[in-house]
């Protein structure tokens, strides 16, 4: 009876044990990452209370069994679920974690101040110093830190701190690329206007500066082409970067070709507001002291002896039935006491002919003119004080109709600095050895060239015969009718359609205009001094574009082959310059019908959203991908790799130590932390975020565990009581 006794107190202890264990998982059947533990139990050592014997052949008798009892059951081990994961739950907390284990089991790593421990609670939060942490003890995140370049250095892993003060901002980026894309439409207003159709192009400086680039599109004269202008720079206040004091600075400089000068001259005068009380002095600069209303070559002047007049083409046609070239533009020049003014027409919409005449040459009947083209015009005259092109070409073997070499091309460049802008005169713009220059000579034998392609000649015919017949046969054609014209301007009409020049640099130097304007635009003032002006942008500032009449795709812009053009920002300050140039791509602009609607617009950074630029990027947010990568986002678009939550993995995770906290250490049977860690994806496992892993606590398996377990307790308490009865029953016997 004694051992019947001691065997079913050894069961009421092992199934109470087992009782334990249960009521442990169920208790924490909504712990995060708890994994369920199950009970084996083996026998208690047998009492032998005889042994075995063998067969006897002799006597003939076979083998005993032994004869043994059992003392009862003993708790032999509890086995953790640790690979069995749990299901997820979904938080939506960027920082709730949870590991997608495909061929292993994965522990986050953490550290509690004296040692790296383990966990697969993935309850996460970034504590007051920054460190990622677990919510439960405060216990920091270990991982990989990112290198100078921005790239995870994979080593002895640490605790990830991926709030800094450092990493709450990203660094700002100049802009690089810009696109102008959408429909310029012909019909539209604004690209028929003086001020143009307006296109702004925001960018940023090295120091994530923002800054405005203002653009104007115009129609031009003929299908498919426009000009586009740049307008003006601004900065973040509004401010003009033009009204600089420090040095000029014009518009083609930044943007403009002098190989192009088609130019729109944009209405810009919105732009500027004129000084209080300058009003006078704007027209003391523009006509001098002195101004007399009536016939121009009766006009005297003290302080400016010659004065240039200039009308539009459109104007004199109309006035004197004369015919020249839409877009072009006709300068009188009157010299004090001269009453033999010079004409030159000036053709600034196809570079076709600039003439220059006066009286005696119409006289003549246009014998002694001659002729050259609008970028000879801009390219030759008085280069400095002392060299003339005419002395140049004096030197050189080449006479009246023969056309440059390259090499000679080469030499009037060089002689005349036009390839170094710190030594050039009026334009510092170089001759172009991809073009044609024909030698030719003015009224007054000095050489000149004439730009272009070298026109098919007749039988017979030279090149002296086209220059000498042209006039005769071009826009001069009506200028010599009844009208008089140039010879008797008395039209007051006629006057009030014309106007005097000054560029900005001279205007910037008389301080007539509250801000300082580019040094190359143009204000052009009312002949008939009633004060009104007009200020617009330089004739060789911007570009032409070209469109295909077909299907409204752009062909070129500036020059054939050039579907993009710079604008030079780079060259704003040569010393420590913040900007860089910006390359604008023009390729996706289309010139169709669009119900007199226009949606071109500039964007910065190119067709695939590269070259934006940045401002400074305030941190917003936190990210967590699959492989355990963190990611900062910043409101700039900027996105920054912070660091890699780093794991480990174990010969036999179950044989890890569970001390509490949903945490476990390594024993001498789990194996060994290398102290690096692998990374999650490594095998094909993740990390999922937005998700806990919940407790693998079955409830079902739990509950029938319980239901066995208390029969089991409650046989072996049988047992006992029936026991006891026996021995009662002996004790009986003596009474």
């Amino acid at each position: 009876m004694m051992r019947a006794l001691y065997s079913s107190v050894a069961g009421l202890k092992s199934h109470q044990t087992k009782m334990d264990v249960i009521g442990n998982n169920i208790s924490n059947v909504n712990t995060v990452g708890f994994k369920s533990s199950r009970v084996t139990f083996s026998t208690m050592m047998y009492q032998t209370m005889t042994n075995p014997s063998g067969a006897n052949a002799e006597l003939g008798t076979g083998g005993i069994n032994a004869k043994q009892i059992g003392l009862g059951t003993n708790f032999a081990s509890t086995a953790i679920a640790i690979e069995t994961g749990g299901a997820a739950e979904s938080t939506g907390n960027a920082f709730d974690l949870k590991i997608a284990d495909t061929n292993s089991t994965s522990f986050y790593i953490v550290n509690n101040g004296s040692e790296n421990v383990f966990t697969r609670a993935g309850a996460f939060y970034v504590d007051g110093a920054g460190n990622l942490c677990m919510e439960s003890t405060g216990y920091t995140v270990m991982g990989w830190q990112v290198d100078a370049n921005g790239n995870i250095q994979k080593d002895t892993v640490s605790p990830l701190k991926i709030m800094t003060a450092e990493n709450q901002t990203s660094n700002p980026e100049w802009t690089t690329e810009a696109v102008c894309k959408g429909i310029l439409d012909d019909n539209n207003a604004n690209v028929n206007s003086d001020t143009g159709y307006k296109m702004n192009l925001k960018f940023f400086d090295n120091l994530g500066y923002p800054y405005v680039g203002k653009f104007a599109v115009q129609k031009g004269s003929e299908d498919g082409y426009y000009t586009v202008n740049l307008v003006d720079i601004q900065d973040q206040n509004g401010n003009s970067i033009f009204d600089d004091e420090t040095r000029d600075l014009n518009l083609g400089d930044f943007f403009g070709s002098a190989n192009d000068p088609q130019g729109s001259q944009v209405d810009i005068t919105d732009n500027y507001t004129m000084a209080s009380g300058k009003s006078g002095a704007l027209k003391r600069l523009m006509l001098g002291n002195t101004f007399r209303l009536g016939d121009p070559t009766t006009y005297t002047s003290v302080d400016n002896p010659t004065r240039v007049f200039t009308f539009k083409a459109e104007d004199v046609n109309e006035y004197f039935d004369a015919d020249l070239p839409e877009g072009a533009t006709v300068e009188i020049e009157y010299t004090n006491g001269n009453n033999d003014p010079v004409v030159r027409i000036l053709d600034r919409t196809d570079a076709s002919l600039v003439d220059t005449f006066n009286q005696a040459d119409i006289a003549n009947g246009g014998d002694n003119l001659e002729w050259f083209d609008s970028n000879a015009l801009d390219q030759i005259g008085m280069i400095s004080n002392t060299v003339t092109l005419h002395k140049v070409i004096e030197k050189m073997d080449v006479g009246r109709g023969d056309v440059l070499t390259r090499t000679q091309i080469a030499k009037i460049n060089s002689e005349l600095h036009l390839d170094d802008p710190l030594q050039a005169g009026q334009r510092p713009d170089a001759l172009d050895s991809s073009k044609s220059y024909v030698v030719a000579t003015d009224a007054n034998g000095n050489f000149i060239l004439k730009e272009g392609p070298i026109p098919d000649l007749a039988p017979g015919q030279t090149l002296d015969d086209v220059i000498d017949n042209v006039l005769q046969e071009g826009a001069v054609a009506g200028l010599n009718g009844d009208a008089g014209w140039p010879l008797s301007l008395t039209d007051t009409d006629f006057l009030q359609k014309g106007y005097v020049t000054k560029t900005g640099a001279e205007l910037n130097d008389e301080g007539i205009f509250t801000t300082r304007m580019p040094g190359d635009v143009e204000l052009q003032y009312s002949v008939m001094g009633s004060g009104s002006y007009k200020i617009v942008t330089p004739r060789a500032d911007g570009f032409t574009i070209k469109f295909s009449t077909v299907d409204g795709s752009i062909e070129y812009i500036g020059q054939q082959g050039n579907t993009s053009q710079v604008l030079q920002m780079g060259d704003y300050d040569p010393e420590g310059n913040k900007f860089t140039n910006i390359n604008i791509d023009f390729s996706t602009l289309k010139n169709l019908a669009n119900g007199k609607s226009c949606t071109a617009a500039m964007g910065n950074g190119d067709l695939g959203a590269e070259g934006t630029g940045k401002k400074v990027g305030a941190m917003t947010g936190l990210t967590v991908d699959q492989s355990g990568k963190i990611y900062g986002t910043y409101d700039n678009g900027n996105r920054a790799l912070l660091g890699q939550i780093a794991v480990a993995r174990f010969a036999n995770a179950s044989g890890l130590e569970s001390i509490g906290n949903n945490c476990f250490k390594t024993t001498l049977n789990s194996g060994d932390f290398d102290g690096i860690g692998v990374e999650i994806d490594a095998d094909g496992s993740k990390i999922s975020t937005g998700e806990l892993e919940m407790s693998n606590v079955d409830l079902a398996s739990e509950f029938t565990q319980m239901i066995t377990t208390q029969r089991g307790y409650q046989a072996n308490s049988r047992v006992i009581s029936t026991s006891d009865g026996i021995l009662e029953e002996l004790v009986n016997l003596k009474r």
